[in-house]
């Protein structure tokens, strides 16, 4: 994108790799000369991913997802508030941003500077004659997720944006930003295509940290409940469902990298084994950070095993934000992205929508009986569909609370945000539900418009 000086900053890093010892089974190289010296051979291509993937968690800092994501999001919307607010924290949750604010940049431009790298990647490998043709396919299958996965939350969060597919930096600088129907096109082939390439492997416990074929179809079943196309989501969520690998985890083991719900994991980089996540949304034990709003502690059922797992309480009785134990190193963690809890969850509302209610209950229940509260098909089977449907969005709330805002974009998608904030958020505007184009990048870009509301 626009944000010009820091490419070849970004393409050297690529190239160099990151020294940790958790990405991959393969050793890192020293040093890196060339773009063809990064690409040389299997080794070497698996090196440059890895890099890829280290630059989630914090290589430059904040990121979006090093907990950038979950705690803006997650005090736009309704479910968290913070114990203290900077001037940038106060914007987001009054929903009253500028294009200046320096949250939205960190998401924009560490997007941005994550596709730069994976259209580096996918240039390379594609181009590289050491590689071999496994590997040639498993790298390109990934990269094209991990594309797909950086626009989903771009057209989520900015709606219609720019759309690079190349390194070409001159290019990219100048582009106009393209409708969201353009990107979710991208978006599906990618997935299309990382279904069929990125293999099976990386899925037993401690190995869900590279993408995969079910990675994939994880994010197209996500995909496709958000674009209403409801018969494709279950059948996507299914085959997550039925691959194999992954089970529902006790509470407790659910973000440790050795959970068997996890279906795709961002871990720290180096001998690291706490996540940024942790350490951004709770930060102390005695002084937590994040803690609830009334409305995502009031959606709580009694007895929900929910609270004692993944909250503790805060001096002054409120509800923290404790879903990542190790705040420093301890307990070996990673940050969730994918898990199969999720998958559930999208499978339910995707068949009430169906009118598939009594399939769609059973789903809902397998998440209500691990949270140890009563099943709907004991207490409630015969629930009409608009009440079933709003079951499960209050479910996806109380489990998947802080997490890359989901709550936020459900809200959205699900068309309850005006209704909801207007009366929860004390200065909502319906131009809110975007967020602005940063100002610096279109200062660099004359193509660039801003969304409305934020002229």
């Amino acid at each position: 994108m626009t944000m010009n000086f820091r490419y070849k900053f970004l393409l050297a890093t690529l190239m160099l790799g990151v020294s940790c010892n958790k990405f991959v089974d393969v050793a890192l190289p020293n040093s890196q000369i060339s773009t063809a010296a990064a690409f040389a051979d299997d080794e070497k291509a698996n090196s440059s991913m890895r890099g890829v993937y280290a630059s989630t968690q914090n290589v430059w800092g904040s990121g979006p997802f090093s907990g950038m994501l979950s705690s803006c999001l997650g005090i736009a919307s309704d479910e968290l508030k913070c114990v203290t607010y900077n001037d940038d924290n106060q914007a987001f949750v009054d929903n009253n941003l500028t294009a200046s604010s320096s949250g939205v940049n960190t998401i924009w431009a560490g997007l941005y500077n994550m596709l730069y790298q994976v259209n580096v990647l996918l240039e390379n490998v594609a181009a590289a004659p050491g590689v071999s043709a496994p590997v040639k396919r498993q790298l390109l299958g990934e990269g094209h997720f991990l594309r797909a996965y950086c626009y989903f939350y771009l057209v989520n969060s900015f709606g219609d944006v720019p759309m690079p597919v190349t390194s070409d930096y001159r290019t990219n600088a100048l582009l106009a930003r393209l409708p969201v129907d353009k990107v979710y096109d991208l978006i599906l082939n990618d997935l299309a295509y990382a279904q069929e390439n990125a293999g099976t492997v990386f899925t037993e416990a401690g190995k869900r940290i590279r993408a995969n074929k079910w990675t994939a179809t994880a994010l197209l079943a996500r995909v496709q409940l958000y674009r209403k196309n409801w018969a494709e989501a279950e059948k996507q969520a299914t085959a997550v469902i039925a691959a194999g690998p992954y089970a529902i985890d006790s509470l407790k083991n659910v973000f440790l990298l050795t959970s068997q719900e996890a279906i795709f994991q961002f871990a720290n980089a180096g001998t690291n084994n706490y996540t940024m996540e942790g350490s951004r949304m709770t930060g102390s034990l005695t002084n937590p950070v994040f803690r609830f709003t009334t409305w995502l502690a009031g959606s709580f059922e009694a007895g929900d095993l929910r609270l004692s797992a993944w909250t503790l309480k805060a001096s002054n009785g409120d509800t923290a934000y404790y879903k990542y134990k190790a705040l420093n190193n301890g307990s070996n963690e990673a940050v969730v992205m994918f898990r199969l809890a999720e998958q559930y969850l999208i499978r339910a509302e995707a068949r009430a929508q169906q009118n598939k209610l009594a399939d769609a209950i059973a789903d809902i229940d397998v998440i209500r009986k691990r949270a140890g509260i009563p099943l709907l098909a004991d207490v409630n089977p015969g629930i009409a569909k608009e009440a079933l449907l709003q079951m499960i969005y209050k479910e996806r709330m109380t489990e998947l609370f802080g997490e890359q805002g989901h709550r936020w974009f459900d809200v959205k998608r699900t068309g309850q945000a005006d209704a909801l904030y207007s009366i929860r958020k004390t200065r909502w505007r319906k131009e809110a539900i975007l967020l602005p184009i940063p100002l610096g990048d279109r200062q660099k870009n004359p193509n660039l418009t801003q969304n409305e509301g934020y002229e």
